[in-house]
């Protein structure tokens, strides 16, 4: 379920609040096939890429649910091609390029978290284009996270960090504004093969959506601080040292402190009342997980029982619930 839920949410969260009227996509990095599948649902696309380094990924594709078939559907046009390279080696352009590579402390993928990744990422945009990069907490440390969203912010004047799973968030970045529309938000969220993908996953509606949001550029800006970017001349993730034990619980609370309300345009109160009341569900599980990852036995369970009042019959929190078959 954790797998699932920001693997849709890095498909369709950038195509939901993008600026324009987005047709083509590309996926770096087949992974599971949960991204680009939930690309297929997205009504519109006419254009739909993956660039997948390794042949055996996809044979072994259709061993993982939750894909809607992605590796055997038609539409997709699956490039057997490093992401990098592929962006190198073509002018194509697209209105999202969204990346499921493996984790950026993995041997030889820091290319596709550099500074200079980004900036050919950006050239390859159509206008009001955005780039959606996976940002994993639990695998390196504090200090390299704040390296990580440096080299995003250095080139992506506009950008935004979103929460897709307690061990996942989501950098959302383009080179010309993304103001958030509730109303065009609502009407994106309310195709059906949208909506049921994401209901699946606990976002079961537009506030439940913009509830993820976390901050702007400015508040990553604060968090990168003074850090230096990951760069090709630079990529000093690629020899960092072992991560420490529950570093989950030093990063996500430093990126959390950073938070505030979406910047919507013209929302209305019952629009706001409902996100105020999914962030609030949404503190109470995270708090509820930091206080079990902290050894807070009384912390995990007072929290854990208010959620428990709360979370209704969202799926991914009756998961972390152990209550999977109700």
């Amino acid at each position: 379920m954790p797998s699932l839920r920001y693997m849709r949410l890095q498909a369709l969260l950038p195509l939901i609040v993008h600026a324009g009227e987005p047709r083509s996509a590309m996926v770096i990095g087949y992974g599971t096939g949960i991204t680009a599948g939930a690309l297929s649902r997205y009504p519109g696309l006419e254009r739909r890429v993956v660039a997948e380094l390794l042949p055996g990924v996809l044979h072994a594709a259709p061993l993982f649910k939750g894909s809607y078939g992605a590796s055997q559907g038609p539409g997709l046009d699956v490039r057997l091609k490093d992401g990098r390279r592929e962006l190198l080696g073509s002018a194509e352009r697209y209105d999202l390029i969204t990346l499921e590579p493996p984790p950026p402390s993995a041997a030889g993928v820091v290319n596709l978290y550099s500074q200079d990744f980004y900036s050919l990422a950006a050239a390859r945009l159509n206008s009001q284009g955005i780039v959606a990069q996976w940002l994993p907490l639990p695998t390196q440390n504090l200090e390299d996270t704040r390296a990580l969203v440096a080299s995003f912010i250095n080139v992506f004047p506009h950008a935004s960090l979103w929460t897709t799973e307690f061990h996942e968030m989501l950098m959302v970045g383009s080179m010309a504004p993304l103001p958030l529309d509730p109303a065009r938000i609502a009407a994106r969220f309310s195709e059906p093969g949208v909506r049921k993908a994401l209901a699946e996953v606990g976002v079961a509606s537009p506030a439940a959506l913009l509830a993820t949001w976390v901050t702007d550029r400015d508040g990553l800006a604060r968090f990168a601080g003074q850090t230096p970017a990951v760069t090709d001349n630079r990529p000093a993730i690629e020899y960092a040292t072992w991560v420490r034990p529950r570093e989950v619980a030093r990063t996500l609370p430093a990126l959390l402190a950073e938070r505030g309300p979406p910047p919507l345009a013209a929302v209305g109160e019952e629009m706001s009342r409902e996100i105020d009341r999914e962030r609030n569900v949404l503190d109470l599980f995270y708090r509820s997980a930091l206080a079990a990852y902290e050894g807070d036995r009384e912390g995990w369970a007072r929290n854990a029982a208010q959620l428990e009042a709360v979370r209704g019959d969202n799926p991914y929190l009756r998961w972390f619930a152990g209550r999977q078959s109700e």
